[in-house]
């Protein structure tokens, strides 16, 4: 069954998670959010990207469903989001600022978690929860 669907997909079907913001996907950008406020992550997202004024133009934003937490004990949960990629992003930023949260991205090249503040993390020394 699985060869079949491979064969239909034209790929094979990936069985092991990966963490986003690892590998590229074309047209979808990766970040990774604080919550310093300690809510239910879902909570955190819609208010995150409703902060006024609304900026994208398009597409749409969404929980990845994967938490890091670094080795000081803070945590980090992922969102992508697509379609209008810079509107997106100062969306984000725009809501972080205004929720006192803080932001991060995988730097690919050296497999770390870098926080707006320029900390930097090796995501070997994380521990990494999907959910």
């Amino acid at each position: 069954m699985k060869e079949l669907l491979e064969r239909l997909l034209g790929h094979p079907i990936q069985t092991e998670r990966r963490v986003p913001g690892t590998y590229l996907v074309e047209g979808r950008e990766f970040c990774y959010v604080s919550n310093n406020s300690k809510v239910k992550f879902d909570k955190l997202f819609h208010e995150l990207f409703n902060v006024p004024p609304k900026i994208p133009q398009s597409g749409g934003a969404l929980i990845e469903g994967c938490k890091i937490t670094l080795p000081d004990g803070e945590i980090f949960e992922a969102v992508s989001y697509k379609g209008d990629i810079e509107g997106w992003r100062q969306q984000l930023e725009q809501g972080a600022k205004a929720l006192n949260e803080k932001l991060a991205r995988i730097d690919i090249d050296t497999n770390s978690i870098v926080l707006n503040d320029m900390r930097l993390f090796c995501l070997t020394d994380c521990i990494i929860d999907f959910y």
